[in-house]
This record gives C-alpha cells, sequence and structure tokens, in this order.
C-alpha cells in the first residue's frame, strides 16, 4: 500500500513510518521538514489548502490510505489548535474522498467527548476534528490514546526530568490516573488498523497494561533511571495553576493550564482496545522503558568516589557538631546570645532557642556520619537556608563583613545539595529487582484481522 503519514518526524509519526514500512509498504512521512518529493512530503497545516489541491496530491502519489498524527499540546504564534487540530486536518479530510482515498487513521486523544462545558481548548479541536472526519462517510478509524512516551516523546522526556529531581512535586496528591502505552505499540495498532481487510470504521481507546496514579508513574521513571528514594511534596493545585501559567511564557511545548486540567480529570480509557487490537496485553511502563530507556531533558546524576564523600560527609559533620559544641559551651563569647537576641529570643525564650538549635546541630552532624539519607539532607538544606536568611534579615551587617560569615553558607548549601543528589542517586534493591524481571516490548507484531473493539461510529 501507499500511505501518507502525516507528522512522520514526531514521536508517534516516526514510530508508524517504520512500523509501515517494516510491513513492507511504501511510506510518504510528512512534515514540516519534509521535501517535496521521494518519501518524504512538506506539511504544514497552519497553511490554507484547499481539498482539491490535496486530492491532486494524493492521486499523482497513489495514496491508498493516510494516517494522521499531526498534534500539539500547546498553542502558540506559529501553531493554532484551530488550524493544527481543526482545520488543516479537514480539508486534507475531504482531499482524500475526492482522490477516492480508502481509509484515514485520524491520532486523537483520549478524553475527548461530545461538547460540554469546561472542555478544553485542546480537546475542542481534536473533537471537531473527528466529528468532520466522521461525517464524510470515509472507512475511518479514530484512535484515541492515553500518554504516549517512547523514543523522542516530549511528554516522556519531561516526566523523567521530574522523575530524576530530589524533589519530586505532585499536583495535589498525585492520584490522578494515567494508562501510558508504548509508541512502538500504538504504531503496531495503526498498522494493523491501515491494513485490516474488512472495515476498520470506528472509536478506539488505547492505553498501556494497567491504570497508574501520577505518583506511580512518576516513580516508575524515576526506578527505570536507576534512582533512588525522592521527597515527594504535594502541591495544591492552585499553586500548580500559576507555575503552568507561568511555565507558558518560557520555551516549552508540554506543560500549561490545558495539560494540568487533562492530568486532573484522568487519562485513563473507559474500555481499552489495545489487547484486542494487539492479540495480547499491551506492556506496561516499567516494561517499555526497560526497552527505550527514559532520557530526561537534564541530569541531576552525581556519582562521587567513596574517599570524596566520605571526606564531603566528615567536614559537614564538623561543622555541625562543633556549631553545637561551640554554643553550647561557650554561649557569651561565641556571640550566640546576642545574635539570638538580635533575632528576637531574649531571656528564657533565648535559652530555649539556644538548646533546641545545639541539639538540631548535634543531632544532624551525628546522622551525617551515621546515617546519611536524602530525607536528612533535604533537612540540613532547610536548615541552612534558615539559619542564613533568619540571621541576614536580623543582622544585615553579616552579609557584608569581610570574614563573609554568612555568605560562607552558599558553598556550604551546594556541599549538601552533592551529598543529597549522590544520596538519591543510588538505586534501591527494590528497583533493581523491578527491572530485571520486566517483559520486553514486541514492537509491530503483526496481528490478524480483528473485529473493531469498541462500537463502530455511523455515518
Amino acid at each position: 500500500m501507499n500511505i501518507l503519514v502525516c507528522g512522520g518526524s514526531g514521536c508517534i509519526g516516526r514510530a508508524i513510518v517504520q512500523a509501515l514500512r517494516w510491513r513492507g509498504h511504501r511510506v510518504v512521512a510528512a512534515s514540516r521538514n519534509g521535501n517535496a518529493g521521494g518519501e518524504t512530503m512538506a506539511l504544514d497545516f497552519m497553511q490554507v489548502r484547499p481539498p482539491a489541491d490535496w486530492a491532486a496530491e494524493l492521486r499523482i502519489r497513489r495514496i491508498d490510505a493516510v494516517v494522521n498524527c499531526v498534534g500539539i499540546l500547546m498553542p502558540s504564534a506559529d501553531a493554532s489548535f484551530a488550524r493544527v487540530h481543526t482545520e488543516g486536518p479537514v480539508e486534507l479530510f475531504r482531499g482524500a474522498v475526492l482522490a477516492g482515498v480508502g481509509r484515514v487513521v485520524q491520532i486523537s486523544a483520549l478524553g475527548v467527548a461530545p461538547a460540554r462545558a469546561g472542555e478544553t481548548e485542546y480537546l475542542r479541536s481534536k473533537r471537531l476534528a473527528d466529528e468532520a472526519l466522521l461525517g464524510l462517510g470515509l472507512d475511518a478509524a479514530i484512535v484515541r490514546p492515553s500518554l504516549v512516551f517512547g523514543p523522542g516523546s516530549a511528554g516522556a522526556a519531561l516526566f523523567a526530568t521530574l522523575a530524576s529531581l530530589p524533589v519530586i512535586g505532585l499536583p495535589g496528591q498525585g492520584r490522578q490516573r494515567v494508562q501510558p502505552i508504548h509508541a512502538l505499540e500504538l504504531a503496531e495498532i495503526v498498522a494493523g488498523l491501515v491494513e485490516r481487510s474488512g472495515s476498520a470504521r470506528g472509536i478506539y481507546e488505547l492505553g498501556g497494561k494497567e491504570p497508574l496514579t501520577y505518583r506511580q508513574m512518576l516513580a516508575t521513571y524515576r526506578a527505570a533511571q536507576g534512582l533512588g528514594d525522592a521527597i515527594w511534596l504535594p502541591l495544591p493545585m492552585p499553586l500548580m495553576a500559576l507555575g503552568a501559567r507561568l511555565a507558558e511564557q518560557v520555551p516549552q511545548r508540554v506543560f500549561s493550564r490545558d495539560t494540568l486540567r487533562l492530568l486532573e480529570r484522568g487519562n485513563v480509557p473507559v474500555r481499552n482496545a489495545a489487547p484486542a487490537l494487539l492479540g495480547r496485553a499491551p506492556s506496561g511502563l516499567d516494561e517499555g522503558l526497560a526497552v527505550t530507556p527514559p532520557r530526561p531533558l537534564l541530569s541531576t546524576r552525581v556519582d562521587l568516589a567513596l574517599p570524596v564523600e566520605l571526606g564531603l560527609r566528615l567536614s559537614l559533620a564538623f561543622l555541625w557538631i562543633y556549631t553545637a559544641a561551640i554554643s553550647a559551651w561557650l554561649p557569651e563569647r561565641s556571640g550566640v546570645l546576642e545574635l539570638l537576641a538580635r533575632c528576637g529570643f531574649v531571656g528564657s525564650a533565648g535559652q530555649a532557642a539556644l538548646a533546641a538549635s545545639c541539639a538540631l546541630n548535634l543531632t544532624l552532624g551525628a546522622l551525617t556520619l551515621l546515617r546519611p539519607s536524602v530525607l536528612l539532607y533535604a533537612v540540613q538544606s532547610g536548615a541552612v537556608i534558615g539559619y542564613t536568611l533568619t540571621a541576614a534579615f536580623n543582622v544585615p551587617e553579616l552579609t557584608i563583613d569581610h570574614c563573609a560569615p554568612l555568605v560562607k553558607n552558599l558553598p556550604v548549601l551546594g556541599c549538601v545539595v552533592v551529598l543529597w543528589l549522590a544520596e538519591a542517586g543510588r538505586p534501591s534493591p527494590r528497583a533493581g529487582a523491578r527491572r530485571s524481571a520486566v517483559a520486553v516490548v514486541r514492537p509491530w507484531r503483526p496481528s490478524p484481522p480483528l473485529r473493531p473493539a469498541t462500537r463502530d461510529v455511523p455515518a
């Protein structure tokens, strides 16, 4: 078959192009970076193209089927939801009707539903394209996958980055449900729909092996990177919404208020058609990441040689224990009582603050020597920042002292963070056991023709 794959340079599109070529089809990969001939084609849905022009192009290339994978998660000055998701594809679909193309597979989005209040612009643009395609009388398959991960996935790179941080922020409690599907298995499903001998018309919701909470998903990404424990920090949704608004102002195309709302409503198929279309159970997230390891946008991994780590821990422990000892034994001569008084702790309150500070410092020093952990280094970071800001606010002259008593806390904080990242980068035995037991994704395995796994949608 001669097949046009629109969006052939993206994560999903590349996987579909490879799957179809692996099966022996001639594939034209259309993208913004394509050229006018051969096995690629220039495509920009932002540019209006009448259906008659599309029909002529499709006839010249003798296209038998069209797969549309073009999609964006955030609009920009040169890519709007209306043009990229709705108007441009509909022009193509109408051209396919004029050219007599036999089948169209549209990669839509999970969560698309009849129009309702609160519908995001992203879902609305996908819905309008789906409805237009189904109304044309074509043999149309609407594929609505959950989160897609795999080589080149921008979403997977973001999740891998978030999961690699020593402190992982969770929207709310991180209980939002998702069911990620590997791009290679999605490509295998699409190839099967393109090749189906009978009608493929229908709407197919797709997901991986099983639903996960958002926190479980990030924990799986973290384990796949060989990382150990992290600090999980639940964040109120209004704060997450503010972060999404700010993220929209920086050059990235993944995190926005729309994508946050999509996550909050959940991303799990009502009826997962993947097992029937694959002829087997789809892979789980851990299995897929074992085959195509996640690639974070930036790495926070720190590996320290044992002598270096011991040297840093001994230095840090000495600092905490010495501070506790000198403050307890020489409170007047060390100046700690005067510092506490400047900070508002006088009399019995000063003595209590001194005792608490000494106890905290001694505990931090002892644990640094005996029981280092990510939680310990997180507390140490908070203590260093808290001590420094309190002293700088109440005794500002310490910030310009030529001996830099407060400024020296910055390299101390750096030392704590380096040890923290090194501790967080150590894989736990449980993570290693999980990685050794995962199965292998079997991409593009030919499947026999199957009935649509969900109810057909009448034209």
